[in-house]
């Protein structure tokens, strides 16, 4: 890990790269519809109905060919850094590098000359929507080889590299997608939308170069400073790594065979999250016409329901951030054997999760149907999304403990526990649809999440001894988000309607929780230093009020 960039401070810039890229993408789909409004004479809702065929299809077989691989990646470099064993940590990248591109180019070809038959498979009514197929082909392969070099970075426990890159990709993106729609959708509204999608590869292109460039600048350098700042200080004052160490990493075959073993579960839950949602529909349509509820009335809740998921997922982004950094950290502890140092990097990653999940699952559950009108435009999904707010701390808590896992080496515990946690969501929306509506079906989710992050946790204890801290992780902050929902209910009477008091209540929530949990002792000054850029001054400040511990 290179001086200055601890696990927080990764996870912390993953994160501000996440909302900025977040943030660029909630403003592209409204400009890009404003484009193809004249054209289309739907108010651009067929042009950018057509953008999306080709991108459900493209994540999927992007869970193949990159996502779970790079993290693969990351956990076995970073073992293998901590080891001293830079070359075997070269053979990691090489071989992953080797089997990514393979697999992005299978899935390119694939997706390229497959599109008409892919098109009409989906539906016959989006047949043009073949030209985004081929638009976005390039863009597998390009995507594939981007993410071994991120899984490089994030072995090395370096998270800046990917954060600047996914900055990068979503501009490029952003602005060539724009661009192309403007130009080619006086051609067509389906030439228009192919536009769009081509815009993801001059974005994986740039984020790729990127990369390239860094890697290369830093040359063989790069491997001997990680390998140094892997093994901590002192280390490589002692004898070098015994040929035992060095033949622990397998090689040929068995080497693909390790990669795939640690990137095949990971794969398996980003498989699984689509089918639970595909068994929602399911069983939520089925469920409410049994109750009455049918066509386009149905369609109603179930979109209010996947709009509100939508919503609790967004404080998601930092425990994925969490999750992503304390992976490949855990990774090196657990290498060399040092449980007492393992346990103190889990204990900064349920900190951080539950000091910001908390207040994130309080704030949302009091202000509700303000939230949902700031970002939909109407009030109609409060109650669902009150239902639902019970699912972000479960959503983060499951991320992170996962992470924690994977980075010990137990990669397929996680992988059962969100299989059994997804399966008590399904049932339990299969019988709480019917007397409570959708909110039964977000409460099942909240419990679903919940059942694998608890059964997560109880393995973490089990692996790394006592690492829940209850007092300072839990009841400090819970005690801090009361204090806030108490204020914010008596403020909201006197709050301007409309987004405005909506933004202002966000703030004076934060606020309040903010100098609450500073009251109560439940922020460290760690913390707060690891924040980027004006963390350390901001701790310094803090550090004169006695308030940080």
């Amino acid at each position: 890990m290179r001086e200055g960039e601890s696990f927080l401070r990764g996870a912390f810039v993953l994160t501000l790269a996440t909302l900025i890229t977040r943030l660029l993408g909630l403003l592209y789909k409204p400009v890009v519809a404003r484009i193809f409004a004249p054209f289309d004479g739907r108010g651009g809702a067929v042009g950018l109905g057509l953008t999306q065929v080709p991108v459900t299809a493209y994540q999927i077989v992007l869970s193949f060919t990159s996502v779970g691989l790079n993290v693969g990646i990351a956990r076995l470099v970073a073992e293998q850094m901590a080891l001293g064993d830079a070359h075997g940590a070269r053979r990691v990248f090489r071989s992953s590098l080797a089997l990514m591109t393979g697999l992005g180019l299978v899935g390119a070809l694939g997706f390229y000359f497959g599109a008409p038959w892919i098109a009409r498979a989906i539906s016959p009514e989006v047949l043009e929507a073949a030209h985004g197929f081929r638009a976005m082909a390039p863009a597998l392969l390009l995507t594939s080889v981007l993410a071994a070099y991120r899984g490089l970075f994030q072995g090395f426990q370096e998270m800046t590299p990917t954060a600047v890159s996914q900055i990068v990709e979503q501009v490029v993106r952003v602005g060539a997608g724009a661009a192309l729609t403007w130009a080619l959708v006086r051609v067509s509204v389906p030439l228009g939308a192919a536009g769009f999608n081509l815009g993801d590869v001059f974005g994986a292109a740039a984020a790729l170069i990127y990369m390239l460039i860094l890697a290369a600048r830093r040359g063989g350098a790069l491997w001997q400073a990680e390998q140094a700042a892997a093994q901590g200080p002192g280390v490589l004052a002692g004898p070098a790594p015994d040929r035992a160490v060095k033949r622990r990493l397998p090689r040929g075959l068995r080497l693909y065979g390790r990669i795939f073993a640690v990137a095949a579960p990971i794969t398996v839950v980003g498989a699984v999250v689509p089918l639970m949602m595909m068994a929602d529909a399911l069983f939520v349509f089925r469920t409410l016409a049994a109750t009455g509820v049918t066509g386009v009335d149905a369609q109603e809740q179930y979109g209010l329901l996947t709009n509100v998921f939508m919503i609790v997922n967004l404080p998601a982004i930092v425990s994925t951030a969490v999750y992503t950094a304390v992976l490949p950290a855990l990774a090196g502890s657990a290498a060399l054997g040092r449980t007492a140092e393992a346990r103190l990097k889990a204990r900064q990653a349920y900190r951080i999760t539950f000091l910001l999940g908390i207040p994130a699952q309080a704030g949302i559950w009091a202000l509700a149907p303000g939230i949902y009108r700031l970002i939909y435009g109407f009030p109609a999904g409060g109650p669902a999304l009150e239902a639902m707010a019970w699912s972000v701390l479960p959503i983060m808590l499951q991320q992170t403990t996962s992470g924690v896992l994977q980075g010990m080496g137990r990669i397929g515990a996680p992988v059962r526990n969100f299989v059994l946690g997804a399966a008590v969501k399904i049932g339990l929306t299969a019988w709480w649809t019917g007397p409570y509506g959708i909110a039964g079906a977000a409460w099942a989710t909240a419990v679903g999440f919940g059942v694998a992050a608890l059964l997560n946790l109880v393995e973490v204890e089990r692996l790394l001894g006592r690492t829940m801290l209850t007092r300072s992780m839990l009841w400090k902050p819970l005690g801090a988000a009361l204090a806030m929902v108490g204020v914010l209910r008596l403020l909201q009477p006197y709050l301007p309607p409309g987004n405005g008091g909506v933004l202002l209540a966000i703030a004076a929530g934060a606020a309040v929780y903010g100098l609450a949990l500073l009251a109560a002792g439940g922020v460290y000054r760690r913390d707060v230093a690891a924040i980027p850029r004006f963390g350390p001054r901001l701790a310094a400040m803090l550090d004169r009020t006695r308030l940080l511990r």
